[in-house]
């Protein structure tokens, strides 16, 4: 709705003295009729913030019937549009019209209804990061153009007050205005993070470690603490939020390896000693890797027994976390405990030397070295093999012959005994083969546990040869006696089987047995041996 003030005068001069000071005068190369002017200016379609007055000047002619609307007036209040327009008319019948001139005042500022932020708090009636704040107005005639409003972000405070104005369309400002206060924190919490126990080993941990949070807050205070649990992996995030909804974190991190080492191989400080055995104390080493605290220690036993055709040993490689692995070597055979020689006998003769033994049921070979050795070497290996007898030959008598005699079981293990033997004959009296022309003294070894020994002489040696109580004998027997003493002497003749004999030329063997017991038992020991002699002419 517009709203118009006029003031019209019925007389041109009172007209003219009353609008003197507004009126322009329009050159006279123009060609309209009327002028016109606000407040002595041009007119604006914009607001005025004051009083105005509107002028039109009609030129003067003489054929001017009419001037309706034209004149001066006056506009002293608001409005949102005052029309103002000069008609002309002639007498000739014709009119002339100005433009529409619309005025608009508003000389009142508006009115602040409040004001209010831009959104609503973040967190607990707290904002955490930059907000505006909007102040809203009220303007009866051209209306709020915009209001002035801050946008707020820090210092923290719990109140925090601002002001704003409202401009017009017309360019009026009110008076500032108050709204608030607001509570504002944008400062995150201090943040500290707690495990629930010490490591597990040394400075590891090897199973899931719970930790805690805990902060603090220098104004809107903490609202909320959360923790975790370390399990799988090393390291955590601890979180605190204040009641601004402001949130910090603080990273907790512990050496962590919840992984058993791995055993990578078992060694054994050298290969078997002998066909697959071990004879004495060997170690087993474990060897292992670990990905993730490394290796502190794998497990090197010593097996000293007992003895074992199948064996295992068992050991662990750890790491430096606390974890541990346990494995088992591959089997093996151990078997530290010699074989046996018992019984060791000898015996020699003319050139033989005669060793026996009995061996344990796990020796599997026997040898035997001599010192002297042959053809001069220190030492000669006489004897290998599986037996429980040996008889050397060949060697001279009243030579000392040392023996050696070494028992062998799989593993490589050994008995060893030494003996001395020096060979001689053992029918030693007269020399074997050798020539008398007198009655010989016979005399031989003694034999141990003889209580008598039993002579026997046989004449004419040839090749009519006979066995005679399991020994190989040829000739004709002449002669069989009981002596008591290691000795026997023959005689020029003598009675026997009931005839006469004499000690004639020709060649003579003869055989000694030990007797045991008594003679009436007639027991008798193995022979104890035989040589052979010849008697010539003197």
């Amino acid at each position: 709705m517009k709203r118009e003030m006029k003031l019209g005068f019925r007389y041109p001069l009172a007209l003219l003295l009353i609008c003197l000071p507004f009126l322009v005068f329009v050159p006279a190369a123009s060609a309209d009729p009327v002028t016109w002017s606000c407040n002595g200016g041009g007119c604006s379609a914009g607001w005025y913030t004051s009083n105005v007055v509107v002028a039109f000047f009609v030129a003067p002619d003489n054929t001017i019937t009419g001037t309706p609307g034209c004149g001066v007036f006056s506009v002293t209040s608001d409005t949102s549009g005052a029309d103002f327009q000069c008609r002309i008319t002639y007498s000739t019948g014709g009119s002339y019209s100005t433009p529409v001139i619309t005025v608009k005042r508003d000389a009142t500022p508006p009115a602040v209804s409040g004001g209010s932020p831009s959104r609503g708090p973040d967190a607990n009636g707290w904002y955490n990061h930059p907000v505006g704040i909007n102040f809203n107005g009220t303007d009866a005639t051209s209306g709020v153009a915009g209001c002035s409003g801050p946008s707020y972000g820090g210092p923290d405070t719990a109140a925090a007050s601002f002001t704003g104005t409202c401009t017009d369309q017309a360019g009026n400002t009110s008076a500032p205005a108050s709204f608030g206060p607001i509570k504002y924190d944008a400062t995150a919490p201090s943040v500290s993070a707690s495990l629930s126990r010490g490591p597990d080993f040394g400075d590891w941990y090897n199973h899931p470690v719970d930790f805690g949070a805990s902060g603090s807050d220098n104004l809107s205070g903490i609202a909320s603490c959360s923790g975790g649990s370390l399990g799988g992996g090393g390291s955590g995030t601890a979180r605190c939020t204040d009641n601004a909804g402001n949130s910090a974190t603080a990273g907790v991190g512990v050496k962590y390896d919840g992984s058993a080492p791995s055993i990578d191989s078992v060694t054994f400080d050298r290969p078997p000693d002998s066909n697959g055995w071990y004879n004495h104390p060997v170690q087993v080493v474990f060897h292992g890797s670990d990905g993730g605290s490394g290796v502190s220690s794998c497990t090197a036993a010593t097996y000293a027994g007992p003895d074992t055709a199948s064996t295992t040993v068992n050991g662990t490689c750890g790491d430096n976390a606390g974890n541990n692995t346990g494995g088992t070597s591959p089997a093996f055979k151990y078997d530290s405990t010699p074989p046996t020689l018992t019984n060791l006998g000898t015996d020699w003769d003319d050139g033989t030397a005669t060793l026996s033994w009995t061996a344990s049921g796990d020796t599997k070979e026997i040898d035997i070295d001599r010192a002297p050795g042959k053809d001069g070497a220190p030492t000669t290996t006489v004897f290998k093999g599986l037996a429980s007898s040996f008889e050397d030959t060949g060697l001279q008598n009243k030579v000392k012959y040392v023996y050696t005699i070494t028992g062998l079981d799989e593993a490589g293990n050994k008995a060893v005994d030494t003996i001395s033997i020096v060979p001689g004959a053992k029918l030693y009296s007269p020399a074997r083969g050798g020539s008398v022309t007198n009655p010989p003294l016979l005399a031989w070894r003694p034999y141990p546990g003889a209580s008598y020994y039993n002579v026997q002489v046989y004449f004419g040696v040839g090749n009519a040869v006979r066995r005679v109580a399991s020994v190989t004998v040829s000739g004709r027997k002449v002669l069989s006696a009981w002596p008591v003493k290691p000795h026997y002497r023959l005689k020029k003749t003598w009675k026997w089987n009931k005839k006469k004999r004499a000690l004639a030329r020709g060649h003579y063997r003869w055989y000694v047995y030990p007797g045991l017991g008594k003679r009436s038992a007639n027991k008798y020991g193995p022979l104890i041996g035989s040589s052979d002699f010849f008697v010539t002419k003197r």
